[in-house]
């Protein structure tokens, strides 16, 4: 399956040229839920936490 962002239903630049110079190339990111072992640290899951630590 391929994740691609729609195009845009207006051209932004058309409308304000002045923002064409802070155009740059981006990655969007698309999270999918996991489920982390043990062994692993997760945002948004387990945290592993150091043993000689409070």
């Amino acid at each position: 399956m391929s994740r691609t962002t729609p195009p845009r239903p207006l051209d932004v630049e058309a409308l304000f040229p002045e923002l064409a110079t802070y155009r740059g190339t981006i990655t969007r990111l698309h999270p999918r839920p996991g489920r982390p072992d043990v062994a692993a640290s997760s945002v948004g899951g387990p945290l592993l936490w150091p043993t000689d630590e409070p």
